[in-house]
């Protein structure tokens, strides 16, 4: 199953009717059992910061939780990125065959610099501040170093519009969960840096755009084989 994310009730309506799709609220109005074993998911503030990770997290925590070998996540504003829309779960597995994941946001980022960075790095600090340093600041409290491909490679998957097999979504969360959680906690200049360009770098959720830029780098570190789906888009 891809679990579409909404905020608000009123969001609800642009949950794709198609067979793949199902519906996961990221608030306790909308969805009352959210957080059944995920204590951290209690607080708003919280729920702000991790954004779609936090039905990651409940998914993770609840597996098998469908009946499907694989499962994926995208955003009831999936649309306003991309057009691609799968027509049935046997689309799904038909494309993932001979892939490690599915994605259906790529951007093309290999002419992208900004100082001395370039590609995935340096989109990222364009749009958010600092994120850089407090992505090599958290890494290096687990030993983990960026990929090469982080600065090179042409293309990566954004904003958590993919689809992967449970073990291996089960592998990334088991990776992932302690960067995010040591993000949360960590006090950082990048958390509270107001003087972006960007006035969509909403630093409550600084905690979210680290976490997409997590996946990317996961990806590359595990020489993943990625199915781009849909037209990427320039950065």
């Amino acid at each position: 199953m891809i679990y579409q994310c909404y905020y608000a009730p009123e969001q609800a309506s642009r949950v794709f009717p198609h067979e793949p799709y199902r519906g996961f609220g990221l608030e306790p109005v909308v969805n009352p059992s959210l957080v059944e074993r995920c204590p951290e998911l209690a607080s708003a503030a919280t729920r702000l910061a991790l954004t779609e990770y936090a039905a990651l997290l409940h998914v993770w925590r609840h597996l098998p939780f469908d009946d499907d070998d694989w499962v994926g996540f995208t955003s009831y504003r999936q649309l306003d990125k991309t057009d691609f829309v799968f027509a049935s779960k046997a689309e799904v597995e038909r494309l993932l065959a001979g892939f490690d994941f599915l994605a259906w946001h790529w951007w093309r980022v290999g002419h992208v610099r900004w100082g001395e960075l370039t590609g995935a790095a340096a989109q990222g600090e364009r749009s958010h501040p600092l994120l850089h340093r407090f992505t090599l600041d958290v890494l290096g409290r687990f030993g983990v170093t960026l990929p090469e491909a982080y600065l090179r490679a042409p293309e990566a998957p954004f904003a958590n519009y993919w689809v992967m097999g449970k073990r291996r979504f089960a592998a990334y969360m088991e990776w992932s969960w302690p960067l995010v959680r040591c993000a949360l906690e960590l006090e950082h200049p990048y958390k509270s840096y107001a003087r972006s360009w960007n006035v969509r770098d909403d630093k409550r959720k600084a905690v979210g755009y680290f976490m997409e830029r997590l996946f990317v780098i996961w990806t590359q570190r595990e020489g993943l084989r990625g199915r781009r789906l849909g037209t990427p888009c320039e950065a």
